[in-house]
């Protein structure tokens, strides 16, 4: 009985060790993304170069995640729940480090618009990164907290993290139509603004793995929601 226990008790520590990486990891990702924005709105190059080097700790804990997952499932071969949180950390893990990887192509670009004089409409970009840093701030709560219904509200998010893209990008287009001294600034804030719709994208998929672990139902692509997550005002399948 005690060598039942002492069994369980490290299972519970090592998914416990997993779990708090990831949040670690999202913590990291969360704050070179922030960091990218704000070199460039604040005209700081420090900040870009901050979110660049930290990039690589990142990667670090992305392999550490992939390593600590593939121990917990050979070591305690898990079922059902406990199968599904480990591969979601995993996979939690991966869309981390690619918003991280978003964040290093803002903040690189960013440094090239630092070089030159600054432009007024820059800060257009702000209200677009606050909806991807939204959408991002409640997916990792939503893991951190088991919450489908904050799961279900980012990936709710999507239509408007869409339209703000569209509606920012396209201005920064126009921009390039007309003879300008900024022509380069306007391609890389085009360019900015795809990162940051890919992060809204990123902050979707962990979501939908959130959906996954918790109730074993995958609604990626259009799959249906499970019974117990629809409501009279909600559809039975996700906006894509």
């Amino acid at each position: 009985m005690q060598s039942s226990e002492h069994i369980l008790t490290t299972f519970d520590q090592a998914l416990h060790e997993l779990r708090e990486t990831t949040l670690s990891m999202a913590v990291g990702a969360q704050k070179n993304l922030k960091n990218s924005i704000d070199g460039l709105l604040q005209q700081d190059k420090q900040l870009c170069n901050q979110a660049i080097a930290d990039d690589e700790d990142e990667d670090q804990l992305e392999i550490l995640i992939d390593n600590l997952g593939m121990q917990i499932i050979v070591r305690f071969r898990p079922v059902a729940t406990d199968l599904r949180m480990v591969i979601g950390a995993m996979k939690t893990s991966t869309n981390l480090e690619r918003i991280s990887d978003q964040a290093v192509s803002i903040a690189k670009r960013s440094r090239k618009i630092l070089k030159n004089e600054e432009i007024p409409e820059i800060r257009r970009i702000e209200g677009l990164y606050q909806v991807a840093a939204a959408m991002l701030a409640d997916a990792v709560t939503a893991y951190s907290d088991s919450n489908t219904e904050l799961a279900l509200s980012v990936i709710d998010q999507q239509k408007e993290i869409k339209k703000t893209h569209k509606k920012t990008s396209r201005f920064f287009s126009r921009k390039l139509e007309t003879e300008t001294a900024h022509y380069r600034d306007y391609l890389d804030l085009v360019l900015i603004c795809r990162w940051l719709d890919r992060v809204g994208g990123l902050a979707t998929n962990i979501a939908e793995d959130i959906i996954f672990e918790i109730t074993s139902s995958d609604i990626r692509h259009g799959g249906e929601l499970p019974p117990e997550l629809i409501d009279d005002d909600t559809d039975s399948s996700t906006p894509h």
